[in-house]
């Protein structure tokens, strides 16, 4: 197992994407605050499997006073990348007085394609709101294709009542172009979530709940339409996750953990397509921080796994930065 810093001194909640030339992408947070500042998020680019990394593109600039932070990312069926960005209003240079969440606001989100794997993009309005209701949704996790629809997960969020965010999976039937329907995962107290689909019509999702700060699994048989609960999978303090289907078809759950002293990154697994899972493996261990998680993970051509994460306020480094694992099945399972 190799740990390093990829990049120091941001904060992060970083996405990797594997391009179809054998690169990835990285796309992440490029300020080091838990986007109170002025920022958006940039893609850093991996040519030799994550050996090295340098800054590539940047899927859309943020404006004064605001900042482009929240991601889901991914490839669409045509092989361009990409980037679904929101963000906040009310937000000052990195330094500044920390506006309070109170007031601001969301931005409705943008849809950033990129057909040079990441370097330059095309921007456009999201557009789709969820009828009745009248929040931004946010956009979160993977780009996932499911039939010959694109669908991303996406979550809204009133001020300063987490018991009220919602989870919803937002499709595209035109390669992300537009996005025109919706399914509703959990109507309360549901936020971050991860989607994996085994085909068009089964797929599951984990979604983090905002009372227990746990991941919970939803269920679908009918590509996404209609969810029902399933089960609880991780304990209070332990999200939230990424998906990763491996090449022998098993799933790598990935996910922070945030507990007191004992901060760190998990990873489980699924042999039976998230009907069960592994009791949960530590891959970093950080003791005490201030924050961090957020995993997400690729498998190499070798075999071997790739997780990015951000952390911030650890002995040894108290600045945020993101690090990576790069990593063996056997090392833990």
């Amino acid at each position: 197992m190799k740990k390093t810093i990829v990049m120091d001194n941001i904060c992060g909640w970083p996405n990797l994407t594997a391009l179809p030339d054998g690169s990835i992408l990285s796309t992440v947070f490029n300020k080091p605050t838990h986007g109170m500042a002025e920022g958006e998020v940039e893609c850093l680019r991996s040519t030799d499997q994550g050996e090295s990394w340098h800054r590539f593109g940047i899927p859309v600039m943020h404006e004064p006073t605001k900042n482009r932070m929240n991601v889901a990312c991914g490839l669409a069926a045509d092989g361009d990348f990409l980037a679904v960005v929101g963000g906040w209003d009310n937000r000052v240079p990195v330094g500044g007085k920390i506006p309070s969440y109170a007031d601001s606001h969301r931005l409705p989100a943008v849809v950033c394609r990129s057909k040079d794997g990441g370097r330059t993009f095309s921007v456009v309005d999201f557009q789709y709101r969820i009828p009745g209701n009248p929040w931004v949704p946010v956009p979160y996790g993977d780009v996932f294709r499911v039939g010959e629809r694109l669908a991303i997960a996406c979550y809204t969020c009133p001020p300063a009542k987490i018991e009220d965010t919602a989870s919803y999976i937002i499709f595209s039937e035109d390669d992300g172009h537009t996005w025109t329907s919706h399914g509703v995962i959990a109507e309360k107290d549901h936020h971050e979530t991860a989607l994996w689909f085994a085909d068009d019509r089964y797929g599951i999702a984990l979604a983090r709940s905002g009372k227990g700060d746990h991941l919970d699994q939803y269920v679908t048989e009918d590509g996404g339409l209609s969810w029902r609960f399933d089960k609880q999978v991780t304990a209070d303090g332990m999200h939230p996750g990424h998906i990763l289907q491996l090449a022998d078809g098993g799933l790598l759950l990935s996910c922070g953990i945030r507990l007191k002293n004992n901060w760190g990154i998990g990873v489980a697994l699924s042999r039976d397509q998230g009907a069960s899972w592994s009791w949960m493996s530590g891959l970093c261990n950080f003791g005490a921080a201030s924050d961090g998680g957020y995993p997400a993970s690729v498998q190499l051509a070798d075999g071997s796994i790739l997780t990015h994460y951000y952390i911030s306020g650890v002995p040894f480094c108290e600045r945020s930065f993101v690090g990576q694992a790069r990593w063996e099945l056997d090392e833990l399972f």
